[in-house]
This record gives structure tokens, C-alpha cells and sequence, in this order.
């Protein structure tokens, strides 16, 4: 899957790789906060970021677990990297898309696709969710929601490898039709003959 990702996953690995770091175990939200510039507040007030005097804070709120202050700094991270401009004073569509966006970093920054990809993860969804939050430090629904991506993702590119590999001219004619169900026999046709008349 590594030559399959997408530029979100590929930003964040650079950014990683920038900072130094390639495994979970090196994550540090206020070593990356301040290899970064930015300050770090823990308030009793929501999570937000803040642009001043062309310094950038992320505020986070003091009463939540530090799980929820990493997945957190992770979308208010997207704030900084990403967006431009006061978030209030902007077209409510433009701001549903930029948290759309942060929302989508933040999965991806708490837990890398590229980390992911180099472990070796339980085969019982149970175990599987356990070691997403433990290692990545986030709450079992943030791992939930991220294996629920990470698989999905997966999916589409055995899906993109299959497909290419149908529509490739290197792939023999009587491959068609050994060994393979009825369906796949006249799929296989059907890509052959769309590539033979194109």
C-alpha cells in the first residue's frame, strides 16, 4: 500500500519524516509543538487555534483526557499547516470544508497510515482497536473510526491493483477463463474486449 498513498497520507509522512520521527513511540504532542513554533495552552475553554502577532497557539481544554487533547492538537494542527484567514469572518461553506479537512489531518496525524502499515495488527477487531489506542495514545472511537478508514482504504486499492492489473496487455488471454467463476470469467472478457476496441 505504500505506493498507494493518498496526498494526505504522503503530506503527513513528510511532516513526520521532517520532524525526526518513525514510530509511535516517538510521538510527542509538545516536542512537535515546539519543533514547530507553536505554544501550547491548556485552558478550561475549547479547543481552538489562535494567530497572533504572527505566532501561532493551539489551545486545548484542561479537562480533557490527553488522549482527546492529542486527537484535538491534531485538528487544530490542520488549522495551522493549512488554513489561512479568521475562521469566523468566512462563507460557512468555506469553514464546513476546512473542518472537514481538519477533521480528515487529524485522523490521519494522531495515526499515521504509514505507521499503520508497519504493524503487525491482531486479526480480532477487539485486540486491533486496543493496540490502535494504546500505541497512538487515543480513545478506542478515535481508533474505531481510523481502522474503519484505514480498512476502507485498503479495500480501494486491491480494488485500483485488480482493476489495473485486468486492463493490462501484459495479462495473457487464457488467463481469462481458468479457474475463475462465471462472473469474473465475463468481466475479464468484457475488460478485454473495451481494451481490444479502445
Amino acid at each position: 500500500m505504500g505506493d498507494y498513498l493518498s496526498h494526505l497520507e504522503e503530506y503527513v509522512k513528510n511532516l513526520y519524516s521532517r520532524l525526526g520521527i518513525t514510530s509511535p513511540h516517538h510521538i510527542d504532542m509538545l516536542k512537535i509543538a515546539n519543533d514547530l513554533d507553536i505554544w501550547v495552552h491548556f485552558e478550561d475553554m475549547g479547543s481552538m487555534m489562535v494567530k497572533y502577532d504572527g505566532m501561532y497557539s493551539i489551545i486545548l481544554n484542561q479537562r480533557k483526557s490527553q488522549e482527546e487533547q492529542w486527537e484535538d492538537f491534531g485538528h487544530e494542527l490542520c488549522h495551522v499547516l493549512k488554513h489561512a484567514g479568521n475562521h469566523f469572518q468566512m462563507n460557512k461553506l468555506f469553514r464546513e470544508l476546512q473542518e472537514f479537512q481538519a477533521n480528515q489531518f487529524m485522523y490521519h496525524f494522531c495515526v499515521p497510515t504509514f505507521m499503520l502499515l508497519q504493524m503487525e495488527l491482531p486479526q480480532w477487531r477487539s485486540q486491533a482497536l486496543a493496540t490502535i489506542a494504546t500505541v497512538f495514545r487515543v480513545t478506542k472511537d478515535f481508533a474505531e473510526k481510523r481502522l474503519e478508514m484505514f480498512e476502507r482504504r485498503k479495500a480501494g486499492i486491491q480494488f485500483q491493483k485488480r482493476l489495473a492489473y485486468l486492463l493490462s496487455d501484459k495479462r495473457p488471454k487464457a488467463e481469462y477463463e481458468e479457474d475463475q467463476p462465471p462472473l469474473q470469467v465475463a468481466e475479464a472478457k468484457a475488460l478485454y474486449n473495451i481494451r481490444r476496441r479502445g
